[in-house]
């Protein structure tokens, strides 16, 4: 009942702005804004290793990889990679024969007797390294994935009203569903799932679509700021910078690069009829992927005797990583079951997450995202979308096909790896923007006034529903092996609290 309540509340918030001055909006925003942060600090403060938050003067692991940038950063300061210098074995083998006595370093890599770091480097190098160097202090991931988070719902809520603005001439939409579309993005994303955990994967994760969602924004601007070459190439840097830090966050971001690039350059071509021009463009693009595929490439060799390998193959878990091979069948699964599982009911929180079987790696508790956030079905008018954009602006053509590509890319990608809720942010935070994105341009298509409160109607009962569905799932009954540790009182007051 108190979620019903607190429901009813964001619903008749949202609606009060409709009837106030529209100068008030922003002002509206910035509040609701303002209250999904306390609810990210919330999740982020109070549950799973919570005490793990702010900057401390020791470095504060948790099992598994919990902090674990921390150990990285004092091999560095100490001239080494291995994150556990006092550990050696004889061989791999000895480790998975005992996985229970050395579940401590799970989801790390052993090789040639020592341990090292599997996650990408980028993280201790744009925050553990120069904050531990500048304050003596170590960074916790938790508040590094907070403040993430943070950037993450701003930036798409940038993304959608700045691209929202280029699709329709005189764009004006209702304000109540501006408000309602930023609670859409803040809570229906699986973001909330990325901050309660709050270890390393989800670190890396929440980082990688953050420097990707940059990459967005400034390409916006790039096709925003013709006859104006030095701010292009000032962009394209950019781009390029944010592009890289992503693939040396996730591995697999390194496809997106050869994607901008290419629209990158055929735009500025197309725009400048300038070969000179054309080819100082793709050095400015080429040269941060130099230096920091070098980067990458050497903090790999040094590791694994190769610049390819990131450790994935010396992975210390359950599931050999030698052992994987690609497999459709997974692929296949793991999208349906993403997409289309029902959720299940429970006595305690109405919903529940359901324990999917068959992938290879990862069954984690997940469900249906179409049943989480049905507004994304409207990509399926994407097709049309873009035609009608191909036609009248290539440039935000090129933006929104970039988008639909890396959604593409991460279903496919993790698709393979296998059903995990963290992998599911990965698409469905972008499937989100398109799809408010697609919303508003269509809402202002409509001329009808009756019909545009029928939309808007419905538009606020389809986000109440996702509000309900995605807070539920958050605090479900099998979800409580993201509680327990530490924090198992705190889940249950939450619970009584909340239903």
């Amino acid at each position: 009942m108190s979620l019903l309540l607190i429901i009813f509340f964001l619903i008749i918030f949202s609606l009060i702005v409709n009837f106030i001055s529209k100068k008030y909006t922003k002002i509206f925003a910035i509040v609701s804004i303002f209250i999904i942060f306390l609810f990210y600090f919330f999740l982020a403060k109070t549950f799973f290793n919570g005490e793990h938050f702010f900057p401390c003067s020791e470095n504060g692991i948790s099992v598994p990889c919990g902090n674990f940038y921390n150990l990285l950063t004092d091999s560095i300061l100490n001239n080494r990679l291995n994150i556990f210098d006092d550990i050696e074995f004889e061989d791999y083998s000895k480790i998975r024969k005992n996985y229970n006595q050395y579940f401590y370093l799970m989801d790390t890599s052993y090789y040639k007797g020592k341990i090292y770091l599997y996650f990408g480097i980028t993280p201790v190098l744009l925050f553990h390294l120069p904050f531990h160097i500048i304050t003596n202090l170590y960074l916790y991931d938790k508040l590094l994935i907070f403040l993430l988070s943070c950037c993450c719902l701003l930036l798409s809520i940038l993304l959608v009203n700045k691209i929202s603005n280029k699709t329709v001439e005189n764009f004006n939409i209702d304000s109540n569903i501006k408000i309602l579309s930023i609670f859409l993005i803040g809570l229906c994303n699986f973001l909330p799932f990325i901050i309660i955990h709050g270890l390393i994967y989800q670190l890396v994760i929440i980082l990688a679509n953050v420097l990707l969602f940059g990459a967005f924004c400034f390409f916006y601007y790039l096709i925003n700021t013709p006859q104006n070459i030095k701010k292009q190439y000032m962009l394209i840097f950019l781009i390029s910078v944010f592009l890289c830090l992503a693939a040396g966050t996730r591995p697999h971001y390194v496809l997106f690069i050869p994607i901008f690039f290419l629209f990158i350059i055929y735009l500025i071509h197309s725009e400048n009829k300038n070969i000179k021009s054309t080819i100082i463009c793709i050095l400015i693009f080429l040269v941060p992927c130099l230096i920091y595929g070098t980067i990458i490439a050497l903090y790999n060799y040094f590791r694994f005797d190769s610049i390819f390998e990131f450790g994935w193959k010396y992975q210390i878990n359950p599931a050999n990583q030698l052992d994987y091979t690609i497999n459709i069948k997974d692929l296949l699964l793991s999208i349906k079951n993403n997409f289309l599982l029902l959720p299940n009911m429970n006595e305690r929180t109405i919903f529940s997450l359901v324990k999917t079987h068959g992938n290879q790696l990862g069954r984690e508790y997940i469900t249906g995202i179409i049943w989480t956030c049905p507004i994304i079905l409207i990509l399926l008018y994407i097709p049309s979308f873009l035609k009608k954009q191909f036609k009248i602006n290539f440039k935000l053509f090129s933006l929104i096909t970039i988008m639909l590509i890396t959604i593409i890319i991460n279903i496919i990608v993790t698709g393979f790896i296998g059903m995990i809720i963290r992998y599911i942010f990965e698409y469905l935070s972008i499937m989100v923007i398109l799809s408010l994105i697609i919303f508003n341009y269509l809402y202002s298509q409509i001329k009808d006034n009756f019909t545009k409160k029928y939309i808007n109607f419905l538009f606020t009962i389809l986000v109440a529903y996702s509000i309900f569905i995605n807070i539920a799932l958050l605090f479900c009954k099998e979800n409580f092996w993201f509680f327990h540790i530490l924090s198992d009182t705190m889940y249950s007051d939450v619970i009584k609290f909340l239903f």
